[in-house]
């Protein structure tokens, strides 16, 4: 659990690769299941965030390099994925504009009922609708930016020997008395 929750150390390639995917994996089941259970539970993704930080600064960290260009990398996938979610859905012939405006048609037909209960039970509805159209699409941006930050990742070598963020992976700490 340490690996993902203190940026404290050092880690290597392999286990950096491992954490990314056990993290994309979590990614996705949670974009399934707010795609197909409630929307809600998409806001369970927040929590990833600090674990995918964790794991980039201790990768920085093993090429002697500050954790601090990891706001780099926040940045750098941002911009992918504001990129990537102009062109995927409609690659996938999701048309967002005609489901959001379906969607106000809908609000606006069961305002007229006064009933709230059933305005909540039609927002949630066209939400997961909404969110099953984007899910391939989604899915595929998150695995495009994931692999894109992993070869910038890739470029950082890591140092041999102690650093001074600590000690590789997998060697004993120096002992300061010797």
């Amino acid at each position: 659990m340490n690996l993902y929750l203190s940026p404290n150390g050092r880690i290597d390639q392999s286990t950096y690769w491992r954490g990314v995917i056990t993290l994309f994996v979590i990614s996705a089941v949670v974009s399934v299941l707010s795609a197909y259970v409630s929307p809600f539970l998409g806001l369970v993704s927040l929590i990833v965030i600090w674990p995918w930080i964790v794991l980039h600064v201790k990768r920085f960290h093993d090429a002697g390099q500050t954790g601090w260009i990891t706001i780099g990398m926040v940045v750098l996938a941002i911009i992918l994925s504001m990129v990537l979610s102009f062109i995927l859905p409609a690659l996938f012939g999701v048309d967002m504009i005609a489901m959001q405006e379906e969607m106000m048609r809908d609000m606006e037909d069961m305002s007229a009922s006064n009933d709230p209960g059933a305005m909540i039970a039609a927002s949630m509805e066209a939400s997961k609708k909404i969110a099953q159209a984007q899910l391939l699409p989604s899915l595929l941006s998150t695995a495009i930016v994931t692999g894109v930050i992993g070869f910038v990742m890739s470029l950082f070598k890591s140092t041999s020997g102690p650093n001074k963020y600590g000690t590789p992976p997998g060697m004993a700490p120096q002992d300061t008395f010797a």
